[in-house]
């Protein structure tokens, strides 16, 4: 089979899926993909993921929670949305739009009204950034020495224009102390409660991972898609850490090139530079630190 009619018959496949999914589906029907390709089941999840980041059951959930999402923002209620789109209960069309969007069905419905967003500016040892929090967690960290701070708000409304958008620094607050307290040396991390509100199931899948890394790693994209099981997906690794809007508590700064040169950065590879030799200079003053907090051996 030459390549252009692989990637037609996956496309057929995609296709299918999401026909399963527009019948309101419980479940994906795999025997319906079997019948239309010539592979094991095992090789056609292989290159279905090749091709799409994702396995076919997880792309079928996708186009369920979005089918679910249109129902919604036209208006149906939340149990008539997720009978029709599939879902088991309306519980279950509850985590999975928490999980996906961040946002609960009657969030969507409501087409992201109701959700209120505090934000301040802060002074840190990198300059001012702005902060901005939903009661469940940080949503946005910018950086804004590269981009002007009316630039950065402006970027936080169009991401969330159906929120309402308040300048209120003090519950962001905590956020901020965390942040300066790690940028001192004085916190191993900067790991607090996140709420993103946005992002792809495989994007959140690279952020995820990126959350697990530790302070003064460096690592490659093509590493960073490895770590993930998507070998072959090193540009797409590289746009997701590109829609990141959560600089620092989402590492993305700690990811370049395969030859160890930087690569592009949403704030600017200056401050990739900058925030990679601060990590390291943090590391090395906890390691002083614990070297000044060790008992001194008793004398012989």
């Amino acid at each position: 089979m030459s390549e252009s009619d692989e990637i037609q018959l996956l496309e057929t496949l995609a296709g299918e899926i999401r026909t399963q999914a527009a019948e309101g589906r419980e479940n994906l029907c795999v025997e319906r993909l079997l019948a239309a390709a010539p592979w094991s089941r095992r090789q056609m999840e292989r290159l279905f993921r090749e091709r799409y980041l994702t396995s076919p059951a997880r792309y079928f959930r996708d186009c369920q929670t979005e089918a679910a999402e249109r129902l919604l923002s036209a208006g149906h209620d939340v149990l008539s949305a997720s009978q029709e789109s599939g879902f088991a209960s309306p519980g279950r069309l509850h985590d999975a739009l928490v999980l996906r969007r961040g946002l609960t069905p009657g969030e969507v419905r409501r087409r992201g009204a109701g959700v209120t967003i505090d934000f301040g500016f802060f002074d840190t040892q990198i300059g001012v950034v702005l902060l901005a929090a939903t009661t469940r967690g940080l949503c946005s960290l910018r950086i804004c020495q590269f981009v002007g701070a009316e630039e950065q708000l402006a970027e936080v409304r169009r991401d969330y224009p159906e929120a309402e958008i308040i300048e209120n620094p003090e519950p962001v607050q905590p956020y901020a102390d965390q942040l300066v307290a790690y940028l001192d040396a004085r916190s191993e991390r900067f790991c607090p409660q996140l709420d993103i509100l946005y992002g792809t199931t495989f994007q959140r899948e690279v952020w995820a991972e990126l959350q697990r890394t530790k302070p003064g790693d460096v690592f490659s994209y093509t590493d960073l898609a490895a770590r993930v099981g998507r070998p072959d997906a090193v540009r797409a690794v590289a746009g997701a850490c590109a829609r990141n809007h959560i600089a620092i508590a989402i590492p993305c700064h700690r990811a370049v090139r395969q030859d160890g040169s930087l690569a592009g950065f949403r704030w600017g590879t200056d401050w990739k530079r900058r925030l990679l030799d601060l990590e390291a200079q943090i590391g090395g003053q906890q390691s002083l630190n614990l070297m000044n907090a060790a008992p001194s051996s008793p004398a012989a």
